[in-house]
């Protein structure tokens, strides 16, 4: 899938980015609208974000030509707005068929949130992906084993992608974990976050190469370590974003 965005701020475009990735959107990104006029028909996105604060006339062209042969459900429109976008603004973009407007300074949770949920409403996204994804990265204490519910072999491997809701995992011996079928509960798993090891019960969502696995009855506490270290692990990202 993927997601077409026309911002010229390099920091906003940085952050639509970080967080389209873990919705398993594709960015594709340009500085001019007039380019990405021309190859809408060729991209043919999915999600379209554009921002009215660096281009206030064109993005009222890109979304006629998008909703000319595309509805509200076939493709999002996403527009970001600055401090100041009058009412006459908002009516245009609800005659446009506008998905939404939002702010783009995503430091506030709420219009961050309201992103979120307008592509999780109008984008088919993977039940996997439902909530927000972190990729670790090698200096993460975020560690993940399990025994095999059937013969209590002790599976070891890596975590790809890990959110509240559930996380992908490459098994360092693929062999051992052959013979389990999606809905498969694994009742015996741990959970690394940073310092802690905490019990970690999940069901089986998908086997291969990357197996998928849906978390399911973390304690209370548990789960709000696991929150507090993707959260704090997310604004840490942003920063470094924002520097580079």
């Amino acid at each position: 899938m993927k997601a077409l965005v026309v911002v010229e701020n390099e920091d906003i475009a940085k952050l639509v980015s970080f967080y389209l990735k873990p919705l398993g959107l594709d960015t594709i990104r340009y500085r001019d609208p007039l380019k990405a006029l021309d190859n809408l028909e060729e991209i043919e996105p999915d999600a379209v974000i554009i921002s009215a604060r660096d281009f206030p006339r064109h993005w009222k062209s890109i979304a006629v030509n998008l909703r000319a042969t595309r509805s509200k459900s076939e493709c999002i429109i996403i527009i970001l707005k600055g401090e100041y976008f009058p009412f006459e603004e908002a009516a245009k973009a609800a005659y446009l068929e506008v998905n939404g407007v939002i702010k783009e300074d995503f430091s506030d949770r709420a219009e961050l949130s309201r992103f979120q949920k307008l592509l999780k409403r109008y984008v088919e996204i993977d039940d996997s992906r439902a909530s927000d994804r972190l990729e670790p990265a090698d200096w993460d204490r975020l560690d993940f084993a399990f025994g095999h519910p059937k013969t209590m072999a002790p599976i070891s491997g890596k975590i790809e992608t890990i959110s509240l809701s559930g996380l992908s995992f490459v098994a360092d011996y693929t062999a051992l974990v052959s013979d389990l079928e999606p809905g498969d509960l694994i009742p015996d798993g741990s959970l690394r976050i940073d310092r802690d090891i905490v019990p970690c019960p999940s069901r089986l969502v998908r086997n291969g190469a990357v197996m998928a696995f849906k978390l399911e009855g973390m304690a209370a506490a548990d789960r709000a370590k696991l929150e507090n270290y993707l959260k704090t692990r997310t604004d840490r990202e942003i920063e470094r974003l924002l520097k580079s």
